[in-house]
């Protein structure tokens, strides 16, 4: 094969992110958070998200410039 997708390659692997995210949002839709609990969420939510990130070592090339100017 010459490293090309056909377009009913593409249309399949379209199709299955689609079904994924929807059981995503279905699985995420069964346990309501309300309240303190929300709040509570997006704390844990963004610690994780911070510890995933620190994993990584991002050059200071990549980084973007602390003061933009338009």
């Amino acid at each position: 094969m010459t490293g090309k997708i056909s377009r009913r390659q593409l249309a399949g692997v379209a199709a299955g992110s689609a079904v994924a995210s929807l059981k995503v949002v279905k699985a995420l839709a069964q346990a309501p958070v309300t309240g303190k609990d929300l709040e509570k969420a997006a704390r844990d939510s963004h610690r994780e998200n911070s510890a995933a990130l620190a994993r990584f070592e991002i050059p200071m090339s990549l980084e973007p410039a602390f003061q933009f100017k338009a």
